[in-house]
């Protein structure tokens, strides 16, 4: 029996702890790695140990009770969703840990929504309870935020201390000794609480059988291979998520978690349904020494070493097969439907491929879950002389993590580098670094406009009298303002000849894309050409163009310009209690405030705001809520800068230009 299972949650919830203890526990490790120590199986590359958290999700075979476990380790912060949302894609069920200390975060929530987009099957697991937290409280958020929750744990106490679990569901017992589970029974003053949640567990179970339903009512006794197959099939089919308990750190509850893990959760079979092969490239990462390793789920089917999937670039052999755990690829003899498997020098595989036998499979039968844009942008540049290595260094960073995107500012020739936070760009900054480029960032110019306000009208005249032919273009324009460009030819009588239509139209664009109040490109506006002159010898294209671009310029003068800045709609999701706190901050923004909904324990606000007040936004909601906010930007619309920033803008610009 293979199960595989994401491993997702906020950051600091103790995911990479509880796995590096689950593969202690399941004997593929002598001794526990350490995340302050950056020695744990998961967090294996330099930005990983830098930053003394989980930055690419790492891979973990566990075999147990002679059945296959692969966990996949994905990212807690919002920076990588990439790699969260990759993870849940190989996935056929989430693991949702929750910190008993910091409760539901912004993290919880945003992997259940994409868990539950993908159809696969939840459950929580609580961590850290031996740091604190208040576990019966705890279930209540869980309930308000994320649904029909079952708890099958309760925790088991000594004072204050906590020692061990009770499993509701099976009536057993553990007290920990030096991490290892010792049998005991029930505390007397915990029997009637125990019992209360284990009627509270039997009957939401029994709700979802309409057999075993009928037999309860009809007060038959529920229990045994029935009431295990109805917990199964409720959890498979998403009705029900099963909260067990476990420390990393301590050890409780290790064992019973993967127990619950292959009772509760589906098969690959269940999911996915027998036939050939399937699989999907979920991670690509450069490696120095096995160049690029594409990660890949096996859905259904089987592959033996020797054996090749077709893809939309070709057929892909598998010399080899091997199973990744950590850094490591392991070679295994066969690969069977819900394995992880790496593949070694695969330059020719990318993130979303999808390799199948016989038929192609259609698009609906492979998981996809839709990368956000990101929100975070810096303007980047090569130190010394990396110029030359950006290109293809830039090339391999998009490869490995498609979640960033590059662009480049036409109007100030910036490079920009977009990512999903701070951390996130960092970790890219450093991944360059290891692909031997140095970049530095810094804030990018806020690309402004400018537009008109009124009507007007002038005259651009270009004559030129040389030696042979003169040059002679005489232009009448009004320009109007309006909701987008638009060129409109009044001529009459044939004061200007049509041919030259389209030369005075590109003169117009041409000085449309430096204003004249501070050089930034023009929109909003009309052009009507109402008259004019030529001269049958000197008059051409050129000559028109010119003149058209000086009238531009003229009437725009005379059209009351004024400078825009671009809007975007902000949303943020916030913890309640630091509501007021962001509100605050967003009207200090020049933010115009949209609305909030509250979404379980946590707050969604929508506000609209100039670009440039939130540059480095993310610095100020990391501050204001102590890392527990996320937010995602998205373009708008332009309007007008307020007139005393509009006029500190166009003075600093024109000295950078003087």
């Amino acid at each position: 029996m293979v199960r595989t299972v994401a491993l997702v949650g906020h950051a600091q919830s103790g995911k990479t702890t509880l796995a590096e203890a689950l593969l202690y526990r399941t004997g593929g490790k002598e001794k526990m790695g350490s995340v302050e120590e950056g020695t744990t199986t998961t967090d294996y590359t330099p930005e990983a140990k830098l930053h003394k958290t989980t930055v690419r999700t790492g891979v973990i075979p566990l075999f147990y009770r002679a059945h296959q476990i692969f966990l996949l380790d994905a990212p807690g912060y919002g920076d990588f969703v990439g790699e969260i949302r990759g993870a849940l894609e190989a996935a056929d069920a989430a693991l949702v840990a929750v910190s008993a200390e910091s409760g539901v975060q912004v993290g919880t929530e945003r992997a259940w929504t994409v868990a539950e987009r993908l159809g696969l099957a939840r459950m929580v697991v609580v961590t850290k309870l031996d740091k604190g937290g208040d576990y019966y409280a705890l279930l209540e958020d869980l309930r308000a935020t994320l649904g029909p929750i079952l708890p099958v744990d309760l925790p088991l106490y000594e004072g204050k201390r906590w020692v061990g679990l009770m499993d509701i569901l099976h009536q057993k017992a553990y007290r920990y000794e030096a991490g290892q589970e010792v049998e005991v029974p029930f505390p007397e003053g915990e029997r009637e609480r125990a019992e209360a949640f284990r009627k509270e567990v039997l009957e939401a179970i029994i709700e979802t059988d309409e057999t075993l339903l009928e037999k309860y009512l009809e007060g038959d006794e529920v229990t045994g291979e029935a009431l295990e197959r109805a917990f199964h099939e409720a959890v498979r089919r998403g009705l029900l998520y099963p909260v067990a308990l476990a420390s990393g750190a301590t050890l409780i509850g290790t064992l019973p978690l993967l127990d619950l893990i292959l009772e509760a959760l589906p098969s690959p079979a269940e999911r996915f349904g027998e036939g050939p092969a399937l699989a999907k490239v979920f991670k690509v990462q450069v490696d120095p020494f096995m160049g690029q390793v594409a990660y890949l789920r096996l859905y259904r089917g089987r592959l033996a070493p020797g054996e090749a999937l077709e893809s939309e670039g070709g057929p892909v052999r598998f010399p080899h097969l091997y199973v990744p755990r950590g850094k490591e690829l392991l070679e295994v003899p066969a690969a069977e439907a819900g394995y992880i498997l790496g593949l070694p020098k695969a330059e020719t595989l990318h993130r979303g491929m999808v390799l199948w036998q016989g038929r192609r499979p259609e698009s609906e039968e492979v998981p996809f879950a839709r990368l956000p844009d990101p929100n975070v942008v810096v303007a980047l540049r090569p130190k010394g002389k990396d110029e030359a290595k950006l290109g293809e260094a830039l090339r391999k960073l998009l490869e490995e993590d498609p979640s960033l995107k590059l662009t480049r500012q036409e109007e100030t020739g910036e490079i920009l580098l977009w990512g999903h936070g701070e951390l996130h760009l960092a970790t890219a900054k450093e991944r360059l670094s290891d692909y031997g480029v140095e970049v530095e960032f810094t804030p990018p110019k806020v690309p402004y406009r400018e537009t008109i306000k009124k009507v007007a009208e002038g005259q651009g005249k270009y004559k030129k009298q040389t030696g042979g032919h003169g040059q002679y273009g005489d232009v009448w324009l009004r320009l109007e303002p309006a909701s987008e460009y638009s060129f409109e030819w009044r001529i009459t009588g044939g004061v200007i000849p049509s041919k030259y239509q389209e030369a005075i139209e590109k003169g117009i664009l041409e000085a449309a894309k430096k204003g004249v109040l501070a050089g930034y490109p023009v929109m909003g506006f009309k052009a009507i050409v109402y008259n004019g002159s030529y001269h049958e010898v000197d008059s051409s294209d050129l000559a028109f163009q010119i003149a058209a671009s000086m009238a531009f310029k003229k009437v725009m003068e005379l059209a009351s310009p004024t400078l825009l800045e671009p809007i975007y709609t902000l949303k943020v999701l916030v913890p309640q209690d630091r509501v007021g706190d962001v509100l605050s901050d967003l009207q200090a923004r020049r933010g115009r405030i949209l609305g909030m909904e509250q979404d379980g324990a946590l707050a969604e606000l929508r506000a609209e705001v100039p670009l440039a007040e939130v540059l480095e936004y993310h610095r100020a909601l990391q501050s204001l809520t102590g890392g527990a906010g996320a937010y995602t930007l998205e373009f708008s619309h332009y309007q007008e800068v307020p007139p005393q920033l509009a006029q500190k803008i166009v003075e600093e610009r024109r000295r950078e230009s003087a």
